[in-house]
């Protein structure tokens, strides 16, 4: 079970309060959202806009990563979290345990969509945190050159029915070579889900996909699913387990 970008019930969304809060409450992993500064750096950071979770103003590849730092990333949610900052994914590395699985979603459309993937690979040799780290994206070009650069690391293509045709028909599947398929809210398909695991991969969907339903989720045999309802799909693991262990 992923906490889409952290515990975002009791934290604000991709902060290190959050991955910890997610980790502490039993989550399996975390997804956390990457984007290129002006500087092309690497910040943990979903929007295209700095405004909606950070008392800052315009894009985040129009701000420097000491700039982007300088902003307040919590207040927005609760005054408990004023002066919050935007992390690094390498202070993310550093915070969670080596063996807690993080996946990463390589935010980029046109420019920096090959940059981006060397950034996110040097994190990942630099931690040397091969066998807990997924890389997702929806850009198949910057899925192509994580192929390319550094194959250790797994891959997850994500797409949605709302994506241009070349995006959600997965055509560039043959450049990418994705590890796992990761539909998009909305986007789950039962017919899909067996010819990925036919080829030997696997698949991430998400809860709503199934209505939150764990048990539903359990007989399609997810391999994972992501979530924002964290605590709820932790209560219904923990019930599952009750009733298995009763019969």
């Amino acid at each position: 079970m992923i906490a889409h970008r952290g515990d975002v019930t009791t934290a604000p969304e991709n902060t290190i309060p959050a991955f910890q809060r997610a980790m502490d409450s039993g989550a399996d992993g975390i997804e956390l959202d990457v984007r290129l500064t002006k500087d092309e750096k690497l910040v943990v950071f979903h929007d295209r806009h700095l405004d909606r979770t950070s008392n800052g103003t315009g894009l985040v590849n129009h701000s420097t990563l000491e700039q982007i730092r300088e902003l307040d990333a919590g207040n927005w949610f609760h005054r408990e979290f004023q002066g919050l900052k935007t992390p690094t994914l390498d202070e993310v590395f550093e915070t969670l345990p080596p063996g807690f699985l993080i996946n990463v979603e390589m935010k980029a459309i046109i420019k920096g969509m090959r940059l981006i993937a060397h950034r996110v690979a040097e994190v990942v040799r630099r931690h040397a945190r091969w066998d807990s780290t997924l890389v997702a994206s929806f850009n198949p070009i910057s899925l192509w050159e994580l192929r390319k650069i550094e194959p250790r690391i797994a891959r997850g293509y994500i797409w949605s029915r709302y994506h241009p045709f070349p995006i959600r028909s997965r055509c560039f599947s043959p450049l990418v070579q994705a590890d796992w398929y990761d539909p998009a809210n909305d986007s789950y398909n039962a017919s899909l889900h067996g010819k990925f695991r036919a080829r030997g991969s696997r698949v991430l969907a998400w809860d709503l996909d199934f209505g939150q339903d764990l048990g539903k989720m359990a007989e399609a045999r997810l391999d994972a699913t992501v979530t924002d309802s964290l605590h709820e799909m932790l209560s219904q693991k923990d019930a599952l387990s009750v009733g298995k262990g009763s019969t």
